[in-house]
């Protein structure tokens, strides 16, 4: 089949050379006409099968990342809360790593059927301040790289700033020197021409 397909092509092509513009059709070549086509579209069909499948292939490989990021987040929460209630003693005193002697630091004590729930709120309120404060450590050290990024390019440019201002006061003074070798030139030409 590939075979007659190319032979046809050929000659069509040899057919359109010779006499610039197209003879007519038999039956037969109409047909090849039509296979040729339907070849193409059927080429042009399966590359694009592959690229939606590719397509499909890069979002699920996305997704999983996405959500094995998510799970990760999640488990470091969940292990920020229960290091903070491994800190906690029964009597609702929590520890603070300070300079002092004091280990605990006495909160007032909630009322027996509140406990629990006082308990489960000053964990979850510490976990969003430790986060929050992670969250602004992260957010002041991308800005610290960015300010160092910046300072960096600043650098780069007074550098290349200070380069081309040699270049241009090097070129400056060349064409200053060029200007009074033409001009000394020119005296001594308009010296003979007096002298003659």
């Amino acid at each position: 089949m590939e075979r007659l397909l190319a032979k046809y092509k050929d000659e069509d092509t040899k057919n359109l050379r010779k006499s610039g513009s197209e003879e007519e059709y038999t039956e037969l070549q109409q047909l090849l006409e039509d296979i040729t086509a339907y070849h193409l579209d059927m080429q042009d069909t399966v590359l694009e099968q592959k690229s939606k499948k590719a397509s499909a292939e890069r979002d699920r490989l996305r997704g999983i990342e996405m959500r094995q990021a998510a799970m990760e987040s999640m488990k470091k929460r969940k292990k920020a809360v229960e290091d903070f209630e491994d800190d906690t003693d029964e009597a609702g005193n929590y520890e603070v790593e300070d300079d002092n002697d004091d280990d605990y630091i006495p909160l007032p004590p909630p009322g027996p059927e509140k406990k629990a729930r006082v308990m489960q709120g000053r964990s979850s309120k510490k976990s969003a301040i430790e986060y929050l404060m992670w969250k602004q450590e992260q957010k002041a050290s991308i800005k610290d790289r960015e300010l160092d990024l910046k300072q960096q390019e600043l650098e780069f440019q007074k550098a290349k700033y200070q380069e081309g201002k040699e270049e241009r006061e090097h070129r400056q003074e060349m064409n200053r020197l060029e200007m009074e070798e033409k001009r000394t030139f020119l005296e001594i030409l308009k010296n003979k021409s007096k002298e003659n």
